[in-house]
């Protein structure tokens, strides 16, 4: 009895030992084979997309089921982004190899083990180029921000054009050029404009502003189009605002002129 017990248990033991753990899945083709739509036919190598799976060596691929390396994610339909998120762990307590990534500068840095050692990387600048045909208006005597504007180029996405608020990707230097025309119409005698370039408008503590003055002095008679220009170069951080502003005292109510390409903003980032 006790003989037939011993081989019993060996036999199970055998079986357990060559057991493929399926899910999803009647014919497993690896010791554990996730099919995670339930969709896997063996005869369509790209069937295996949304497939997980461990060999017998310990290697686990997702997406494939022959996994090259210890984790290997090449699969058929090429969605094969690794996500690495930020830590607040030190380079000795994640140890050497780990990987973090680094939103502030926008970058991945390595541990070797007791410093994090940032991966050679050049995050495009931002860069933006936009025009406004709005006829946006502008009461004489109050500032306003000039709005609703039309992208040509905004390489990393970091300018509204509805509220005409530029947002710093990344800290550096920041070289901002504002023209501006407004529609003809009369001039009020000893008139004048400003018009500005700010960041963060909303906080007192880091704002700063470039002002461009325009004069009409002495007595104005003629119907005239009134246009500007004003440009500056700021250190800003990222998350910082950027924003364009018209402040006109001409004597009455001004509108954009309605061509584009007179009213215009560029951003470059250094």
């Amino acid at each position: 009895m006790k003989k037939r017990l011993i081989f019993a248990l060996m036999t199970i033991g055998g079986l357990l030992i060559k057991a493929q753990v399926g899910i999803n899945m009647s014919a497993p083709e690896a010791v554990l084979h996730i099919d995670g739509q339930k969709n896997t036919a063996p005869a369509v190598s790209g069937s295996y997309y949304d497939d997980v799976v461990v060999t017998a060596s310990g290697n686990m691929g997702v997406g494939t089921k022959t996994p090259k390396t210890r984790l290997d994610m090449r699969s058929a339909e090429r969605l094969n982004a690794l996500g690495i998120g930020v830590t607040s762990q030190t380079a000795s307590a994640a140890k050497a190899g780990a990987l973090r990534y680094n939103p502030g500068t926008q970058d991945l840095s390595y541990s070797n083990g007791t410093a994090w050692t940032p991966l050679a990387h050049k995050a495009p600048n931002d860069f933006v180029d936009a025009e406004n045909a709005s006829a946006q208006s502008f009461t004489s005597g109050t500032q306003a921000a000039i709005i609703n504007w039309t992208k040509k180029t905004d390489v990393n996405g970091s300018f509204n054009s509805g509220t005409g608020t530029f947002t710093a990707s990344k800290t550096g230097i920041y070289i901002v050029a504002f023209t501006f025309s407004l529609a003809s119409g009369t001039i009020a005698n000893d008139a004048r404009y400003e018009t500005l370039i700010q960041t963060n408008s909303a906080s007192s503590a880091t704002n700063k502003v470039f002002k461009c003055v325009g004069s009409y002095p002495g007595t104005n008679t003629l119907s005239n189009r009134v246009a500007g220009n004003c440009s500056g170069i700021f250190n800003l951080n990222q998350g910082d605002n950027i924003t364009v502003s018209l402040n006109q005292a001409l004597g009455t109510a001004k509108t954009l002129d309605t061509e584009a390409s007179l009213t215009s903003i560029s951003i470059f980032g250094l």
